[in-house]
């Protein structure tokens, strides 16, 4: 395991020490694949974000120069985010670190940030102020849309990788990846760091005298591109509930199920086909190619139609936004009132609002064209490990991502020679899944070596009890009971049933169409400003983010109550 770890962790920043899995659990709950690691996000994606830091304002060049994990970093082979880059662009746009942290890092202790001099820099926070008001007033992002262009060009150019040389295939791969360093430092960078501006100042307006109007105000943004496959979904399992013979085909079981769609109900087939062509991108831990996605493993969205088809037709998430729209609109005047007559904090007000809800739609936007292209890489390497695999110098097709980048050459033509290698590393990586990685990272500090580190099994806490209430933060507005239904992975859904509250340890896009099953959602991670908590306010499902040891102290079957607005969970039995 040290071997492994040593090829793909990096190295903590002392001058910017305080890493942290918040906000990075959430979307990349598993530990990173060696290809993924060193094809795209250490050559690629973290020295991008970093400099995006920089395009916006928040560092000069000369903080980055000899920082190349400023903004984030793996550790024990997991993604971490680097929070006192963040909690410094707090700082320089003036709304401090406690919002920063509140916004994004949602931890009832985090560790202190420890302020240096040149913290403050009236320069740069000049610069952030300018794009603080242009983060409230702007209508357009043609980045954002120039770089969506560019991922779906790519996309809809893929070539028939089934007749491409090994060769052509990892040129193709080596092509896209440097892409990433465009997204992450452009468009995506600025939408995601700008996302906690509106809510900050909604906050600063009204907050103190009601902590749940934040997330009420902001309700559904109504374009939100990592929503979409959930509608999507949700018209596919109409489909099923409606037809006797889809149901009968489902109803059959999972095993074999796609291949008696395409032989037995070709119509629905092809819907479904055409569905994966337009979002086979999406998938757990869909920031590393290595990972599975919709396309790579079509049994994934094809059990999410098999739940959703149980629901009933009002359970629409149409349906359910619409619900919500009614709590966003008394959240404003309950807020209105707050402020009475001051004509400025009225008219800044409607401008946070209205930011927020822009911004949190154009960080989904950003993200899901930064995955479009991660998965580009992915497919064409895909299709290199299934050929491999074919052949019997691989054991599986996900095999190829054991492999480094620099490896990528001889396997084209040589892959048996690696057989062992990437055997030993891929038993090696499944291990680093038995890990609880810690919260935070502190560079500087000693770090435990990972034959020290808690396991999975080894880190539970103690069981709720009846009457208690489990605190986290606001996430998605509105109140839902119903049984708790403890889910790790994705794999596990077969045993949810509709109108469970679903308690899983942190949750990114692709898990969001379970959210339409369930009456609410709680995890152990997670804050206002993540991926699947925007996601989760277009579906209207209340959600509470961010609360520690969920997993592990709610048992399944536990009577839960869970108010998405102040992010409280009340065990009402055991």
């Amino acid at each position: 395991m040290t071997d492994l770890t040593q090829l793909i962790d990096t190295v903590p920043s002392t001058r910017y020490p305080v890493y942290t899995r918040l906000n990075a659990g959430d979307v990349m709950p598993d530990p990173i694949t060696p290809l993924g690691a060193t094809l795209v996000w250490i050559p690629e994606v973290l020295p991008g974000w970093a400099t995006g830091y920089m395009r916006v304002g928040s560092f000069t060049p000369q903080e980055l120069d000899g920082e190349p994990f400023l903004a984030g970093g793996f550790y024990y082979g997991y993604l971490y985010v680097n929070q006192t880059a963040v909690r410094m662009i707090g700082i320089r746009a003036g709304i401090g670190t406690d919002a920063i942290d509140a916004a994004f890092f949602a931890h009832p202790n985090p560790p202190p940030h420890q302020a240096m001099p040149d913290d403050v820099n009236e320069g740069l926070s000049a610069i952030m102020a300018q794009r603080t008001q242009w983060t409230l007033t702007t209508s357009s992002f043609p980045e954002l849309e120039e770089e969506r262009d560019l991922a779906e060009r790519i996309r809809a150019e893929r070539p028939n990788l089934a007749t491409a040389t090994n060769e052509v295939l990892i040129a193709r791969a080596r092509s896209i990846a440097p892409l990433q360093r465009l997204v992450w430092g452009r468009a995506y960078n600025i939408a995601s760091g700008q996302a906690s501006i509106g809510p900050g100042v909604i906050t600063s307006l009204v907050g103190a005298a009601d902590p749940t109007l934040t997330i009420r105000l902001i309700g559904s943004a109504g374009d939100v591109d990592s929503a979409l496959p959930s509608f999507a979904l949700w018209d596919l399992s109409r489909d099923v509930r409606a037809d006797p013979g889809l149901t009968a085909a489902f109803e059959a079981g999972e095993d074999g199920l796609l291949g008696r769609l395409h032989a037995e109900q070709p119509g629905f087939a092809v819907r479904f086909d055409s569905f994966v062509h337009e979002y086979g991108y999406r998938g757990p831990s869909e920031w590393d190619p290595g990972m599975d996605s919709w396309e790579t493993k079509p049994e994934l969205p094809l059990s999410l139609i098999g739940r959703l088809r149980h629901l009933p037709d009002e359970q629409s998430p149409a349906f359910r936004r619409e619900a919500h729209s009614g709590d966003a609109a008394a959240a404003l005047q309950e807020a209105l009132a707050i402020l009475g007559d001051n004509e400025e904090a009225v008219q800044t007000l409607h401008l946070a609002i209205a930011s927020a809800r822009r911004f949190g739609a154009w960080r989904e936007r950003g993200k899901t064209n930064a995955v479009k292209l991660m998965h580009e890489v992915r497919i064409a390497l895909y299709e290199l490990g299934r050929r491999l695999a074919a052949a019997g110098a691989l054991d599986h097709p996900r095999q190829i991502f054991m492999a480094l980048e620099s490896e990528l050459d001889v396997l084209a033509t040589h892959a048996g020679e690696y057989r062992e290698t990437l055997r030993q590393r891929e038993k090696e990586w499944r291990e680093l899944f038995d890990l609880a990685p810690p919260t935070f990272v502190v560079g500087g500090e000693p770090m435990k070596p990972v034959s020290e580190l808690l396991r999975t099994d080894a880190a539970a806490a103690p069981t709720v009890t009846p009457g208690e209430v489990l605190v986290g933060a606001p996430a998605s507005a509105g109140i839902a009971r119903g049984r708790a239904r403890v889910i790790h992975d994705l794999s596990e859904i077969a045993d949810f049933e509709p109108g469970e509250i679903l308690v899983a340890p942190q949750t990114d896009p692709s898990w969001t169409p379970l959210f339409m099953v369930s009456a609410g959602v709680v995890v152990d991670v997670g804050a206002m400003g993540s991926h699947a908590m925007i996601v989760s306010r277009e579906l209207g499902i209340p959600c509470a983010a961010g609360v520690p040891n969920a997993t592990s102290r709610i048992p399944t079957g536990t009577l839960l109550e869970v108010d998405g607005s102040s992010g409280k969970v009340t065990v009402l039995e055991g």
